[in-house]
């Protein structure tokens, strides 16, 4: 989705950036060397394309329901997000290799599941907290469906969401993000299994593809849901109590005009829950040798 993708393009270069820091830690101009133009290259060729695609193909639904059609959405907006997905990409592969020449190989983990948090919240929760009515929400299931409207995707229940789940899953939307990861994700695993297994080596460890490939991938897949998701989660929750102990109604109400907006009270609860929630994650979860660290393990170097 156009509001998501920056943040998962950070994503994938600062990945990128953990799997070759080993290789490059004592490279001054790291975008000089085969590993930032590969880089460079993976999120124009196979990264980019791919929100393009869902974009031509379902525009409503990769602008979060906030464009009727492609010819609605403004031409700088179009020409921004083919444009920020590489240098968003660029961007979290620098960070990540400031982070791994320091040797802080945690912490560089860390900043690629930053960018997965901030597209999982966005998609949970979003500006509205109706992020997840928005994504589940398919105009192209059925010819001549109608545009999105609050509660349209999942009724904002539990029950509606899981029931709006099976129904996405073989959704036009889904079919084409399936499509999207066939072209996308071979490239990107391959990239990182040989440059994590070309810095490993060059420090004297033993790597085996049959063991470490999918023990590498399982670790990775599982910080990104298991974290990365989890994390997006437990903090929209967080923020979604705190707007309701502020006087934040219902969202799918104040969304219709059916109660007053409260916005200031809505964007406070933004701005205390949030770091209340990651708070809350960094003296758990994300805390040295805690959860995190043991998932991803593989990729800071530890057996």
């Amino acid at each position: 989705m156009v509001q998501v993708d920056v943040f998962w393009g950070y994503g994938f270069g600062a990945s990128l950036a953990v799997a070759s820091g080993r290789t490059l830690a004592k490279t001054a101009q790291p975008f000089h060397t085969r590993h930032g133009f590969s880089t460079a290259v993976f999120l124009a060729l196979f990264w980019a394309p791919t929100g393009m695609l869902l974009l031509l193909r379902h525009p409503s639904w990769e602008t979060m329901q906030a464009a009727d059609s492609l010819a609605s959405i403004p031409v700088f907006l179009t020409l921004a997000f083919g444009i920020t997905n590489v240098t968003q990409g660029l961007l979290g592969f620098w960070v990540g290799q400031k982070l791994m020449a320091a040797r802080r190989y945690y912490l560089a983990n860390l900043n690629w599941l930053l960018g997965y948090f901030g597209m999982f919240f966005i998609l949970v929760y979003g500006w509205d907290g109706l992020g997840f009515d928005r994504f589940f929400y398919d105009r192209d299931m059925l010819a001549g469906s109608p545009a999105w409207t609050p509660g349209a995707g999942t009724g904002a229940t539990i029950l509606g969401t899981l029931g709006a789940l099976f129904r996405f899953l073989v959704s036009g939307v889904a079919v084409t993000l399936y499509e999207d990861g066939l072209w996308l994700l071979p490239p990107f695993f391959v990239l990182m299994y040989r440059w994590h297994a070309e810095g490993l080596r060059g420090e004297g460890k033993r790597v085996e593809l049959a063991r470490d490939l999918p023990a590498w991938i399982k670790s990775y897949l599982g910080a990104v849901f298991g974290i990365g998701l989890g994390a997006a989660i437990f903090c929209a929750v967080v923020t979604n109590y705190v707007g309701a102990a502020l006087g934040v109604g219902d969202h799918v109400a104040r969304a219709l005009g059916q109660i007053p907006a409260e916005t200031t009270r809505h964007v406070a609860s933004y701005l205390l829950g949030l770091p209340l929630g990651l708070a809350i994650l960094a003296a758990t979860v994300l805390k040295p040798n805690g959860v995190a660290s043991r998932i991803l393990a593989p990729w800071i170097g530890e057996r």
